[in-house]
């Protein structure tokens, strides 16, 4: 038996506006790479290596010493993270240096971050 604090979240009774549902739904058609994306955040450690270029640009060997993981779990993550576009490389000499793609990545994390910290 539902408890009426399970019920509070719902409408007592089932209605919908048509036109409302139609321009939502269309909205919804190809959202694969925003989940894509979410995803990947999703994931401790690729959100771990993300919040450190955040803070800073690091060759991958620093990276892999700042999130704690070897450097061949890191570079499969940062491959992951590049197919997405939320981080890049530079090539300089022997080292590579990864940093966040663009702005929309930071702003990302610092929407994040803000959230974490709201009170409630």
């Amino acid at each position: 038996m539902a408890s009426e604090q399970d019920d509070a979240g719902r409408c007592e009774i089932f209605c919908s506006d048509r036109e409302k549902v139609d321009r939502v739904k269309e909205h919804l058609n190809g959202l694969e790479v925003m989940v894509d994306i979410f995803k990947a955040l999703g994931d401790n450690t690729r959100f771990k290596i993300v919040f450190a270029l955040w803070h800073e640009e690091l060759c991958v060997c620093d990276l892999a010493l700042a999130v704690d993981m070897p450097v061949a779990a890191v570079s499969y993550h940062l491959r992951y993270l590049r197919s997405l576009r939320l981080v890049r490389y530079d090539k300089r000499g022997k080292m590579v240096f990864y940093r966040l793609d663009d702005d929309h990545v930071s702003r990302l994390v610092d929407l994040a971050l803000e959230h974490s910290k709201e009170e409630k």
